[in-house]
């Protein structure tokens, strides 16, 4: 997943190895759209699963 996701400069941390959960932390600069579009596309494809318990309205508009 962090291979995927590498290339929006996205910085994170691992819960470990038992759970593999994974919080990241989205740079302001972000292309939260193109992000958007691959964190679904990935969960579509059976990738990963994520939720978004803590989001921005520039989040919720991308």
């Amino acid at each position: 997943m962090h291979e995927r996701l590498a290339p929006f400069g996205l910085g994170g941390e691992s819960f470990s190895p038992e759970l593999p959960l994974i919080a990241f932390t989205v740079p302001a600069d972000a292309d939260l759209r193109q992000m958007k579009t691959l964190l679904t596309r990935g969960q579509m494809d059976g990738w990963w699963h994520f939720e978004e318990p803590c989001v921005t309205d520039a989040w919720r508009n991308a």
